[in-house]
């Protein structure tokens, strides 16, 4: 590729860049910030709390996977991730602030909306189905907010089924 050719691309990139959401890139993150969460050498001791998310596809368990916010290429860990498979979202920050659905669906590099989430997709003229603490969330997800043992269902049906909540937090 000549160099020509290889500014035009990286122009392009770069505009798409600004005019995508961080939703709409479906890679996980590199090392480089992602909605202002960085990607530090160590975890953060200000601010350490647990959540759990379930994904749920036509009554099928679908994995939230280990090392989501762990990019081994870059060797460092994001403020939100995850350790194991299992759904345990960790938040270890070097800050006390607030983090939502959204930024940790962007750390992971998966969409997520009413229609979309990861993997699961909502039918034709229907939304996915998200569930807060076992009560239906009827809000944006991506506004969702990460507090302390959150549990956190998202369901694509049918079928439906009120969610069993989460409770094996081992002294988390």
């Amino acid at each position: 590729m000549n160099d020509r050719i290889r500014l035009i691309c990286s122009a392009m990139a770069c505009a798409a860049a600004l005019f995508l959401p961080a939703a709409a890139f479906a890679e996980p993150a590199s090392g480089r910030p992602v909605d202002g969460i960085r990607c530090d050498q160590m975890e953060g001791s200000a601010f350490h709390i647990h959540q759990h998310l379930t994904l749920i596809d036509r009554g099928r368990a679908v994995e939230v996977p280990g090392d989501v916010g762990r990019p081994v290429v870059a060797q460092c860990l994001y403020w939100l991730h995850t350790h194991a498979p299992g759904g345990i979202i960790h938040i270890e920050s070097p800050t006390i602030r607030s983090f939502t659905l959204g930024q940790f669906f962007d750390i992971w590099g998966q969409p997520l909306s009413a229609t979309r989430a990861a993997s699961l997709h909502a039918s034709k003229k229907t939304q996915l189905r998200f569930w807060v603490n076992g009560m239906q969330y009827h809000g944006d997800p991506r506004k969702i907010e990460l507090v302390q043992h959150a549990d956190i269902l998202i369901q694509a049906g049918p079928p439906w089924a009120r969610p069993k909540l989460f409770n094996d937090w081992n002294g988390m």
